[in-house]
């Protein structure tokens, strides 16, 4: 089974090539992070682009990061987000309890940290309201 320090080494390594030119930074998340990993579990990792890449440039570095990592881990079952294309919340849970592994920009990687904690944020209400509906329906 993979640890964290290989899976550490082998992103943040991606991440310093020319394959990984576009990364701002790079995390690691999930089971194998939080110590629940298993037979079964997938590697989770997400970064964040440059935010001057659109949403092709974005889907094209997504698959060449995603086969460079597969190649230095000898491994098939990889999950790598983008985080720019990430849901809020999701983005949010990422950058909180995922350990950053690696970072280009400082203060991109900032900016990106406090942007996508006020948009959860604004978000989070409305999510909210519609798990209490939906609750309120099933439990009729």
């Amino acid at each position: 089974m993979l640890d964290e320090a290989s899976l550490s080494a082998a992103l943040a390594g991606l991440c310093g090539t020319s394959a990984g030119a576009d990364v701002v930074s790079a995390f690691l998340f999930g089971s194998r992070i939080e110590g629940r990993a298993h037979r079964e579990s997938d590697v989770d990792a997400a970064v964040l682009l440059d935010p001057m890449l659109g949403p092709r440039q974005r889907f094209e570095a997504r698959l060449r990061l995603s086969a460079e990592l597969i190649a230095a881990l000898h491994c098939n079952d990889i999950d790598l987000v983008v985080l720019n294309d990430a849901p809020p919340l999701f983005a949010r849970r990422v950058v909180r309890e995922g350990r950053r592994v690696w970072c280009r920009d400082a203060r991109a990687d900032h900016a990106f940290r406090r942007d996508i904690q006020l948009r959860a944020a604004d978000l989070e209400p409305f999510v909210e309201r519609g798990r209490r509906a939906l609750l309120a329906r099933a439990l009729r």
